[in-house]
């Protein structure tokens, strides 16, 4: 009995101990203060990023858990019951789902979060997410997961978890057993994981005619920022910022935008988290007369570094009625051609010109060199 005692008072210390670690790392910054967020609309998820979220985690030879508890059970046998799990290509993934609270909250269901530096949250509903994991082992170890610099992403429910405030929260009745994910408050169910602070997260917004519907969150909760994803498209989280990846992003931010309770930002585009607004220093780019829109492109890793080839238009940003020019390109960063992809350029001799460009493993703004 005295051994007993003394292993639970362990693990009590180690999760109030981590608990105020992730306190204390969080509390600097609105997103991760080491660890990034990947949190996708719903819908197919592109090569970009999938391939950010590899990058940010430490690359295919990491560890990684995905976790498919938003799915029905029937969904979950049928996706993960004959294997260990696939995950974009990765070579170790660990699949962790329980419904049973008291499996997990405790250390060694949990374990597999502490060895991996990249975990994957699977889409369906967001309310079994909830019901299972919040205040237990599993989600102090996410956390902790994101301190110690690991990238934590997730598509539809699980994009929307990873916000404080869980929308379209409702859970499943007799008569419904999904939930009816067209209520955007259902008290009782209304926190989420809170990997991004004083937020509210929405999926699928274009695609399903959802532009609007965070407005009666942040016109009740006036203190959280309103972020909706569409389908495919994806913001990549780190310290005060996010950038946007292949299409687009509702910020609800509490103010009138042309009539509108909100407005739209594109791929590429930053948005400064602490004071809510567009990053200016991402926008300052007077000196990228010329815009790179890729239409293929294929990558390839060698001992020289990364290239990208293919097929783009390049143009005037700034007149409309500049030629477009059709060119065969050769770059030396990760390029992408889903998503309305445009990359900022200006002249840099003879058949040559300098892109501003995010390498899959970064959230900064770099200039590199495109042949065509």
């Amino acid at each position: 009995m005295g051994r007993l005692t003394a292993l639970l008072w362990l693990c009590l210390i180690f999760v109030v101990g981590a608990v105020a670690m992730w306190s204390d790392a969080a509390s600097s910054t609105v997103g991760p203060q080491r660890g990034w967020l990947v949190i996708h609309g719903g819908g197919v998820v592109t090569s970009e990023v999938k391939d950010r979220f590899v990058a940010l985690a430490g690359g295919p030879d990491a560890n990684f858990v995905v976790i498919p508890t938003a799915l029905p059970d029937k969904e979950i046998e049928e996706k993960y019951g004959k294997s260990q799990g696939q995950l974009f290509g990765v070579k170790h993934v660990t699949v962790l789902h329980t419904r049973d609270r008291v499996r997990a909250n405790s250390p060694g269901f949990a374990e597999p979060l502490r060895h991996a530096s990249g975990v994957w949250i699977d889409g369906g509903r967001q309310w079994r997410l909830a019901d299972a994991y919040l205040g237990t082992t599993v989600l102090v170890e996410i956390k902790a997961l994101l301190v110690r610099g690991g990238a934590v992403g997730g598509s539809s429910a699980g994009a929307t978890v990873q916000g404080s405030f869980l929308v379209r929260g409702a859970p499943g009745t007799p008569g419904n057993p999904d939930g009816d994910n067209t209520i955007m408050m259902s008290p009782g169910h209304e926190t989420g994981f809170g990997l991004l602070a004083d937020s509210a997260i929405d999926q699928h917004i274009v695609a399903r005619g959802r532009e609007n519907d965070l407005h009666v969150v942040i016109s009740s909760h006036p203190d959280l920022l309103g972020i909706g994803i569409d389908q495919a498209a994806a913001i990549v989280v780190h310290g005060d910022s996010f950038f946007v990846v292949g299409g687009q992003v509702a910020v609800h931010d509490g103010k009138q935008h042309d009539g509108a309770a909100y407005y739209f930002l594109s791929s590429g585009q930053a948005f400064d988290l602490k004071n809510r607004s567009l990053d200016k220093a991402s926008e300052s780019q007077s000196e990228y007369p010329l815009a790179l829109s890729v239409t293929a492109a294929t990558r390839s890793e060698s001992k020289s570094g990364i290239k990208t080839v293919g097929t783009g238009t390049l143009e005037s940003r700034n007149s409309s009625d500049a030629e477009l020019k059709q060119i065969n390109y050769e770059c030396g960063v990760s390029l992408y051609s889903v998503g309305h992809n445009v990359y900022p350029a200006r002249p840099d001799g003879t058949h040559q010109a300098k892109i501003l460009a995010r390498e899959v493993d970064t959230n900064k703004l770099r200039e590199y060199t495109c042949k065509f």
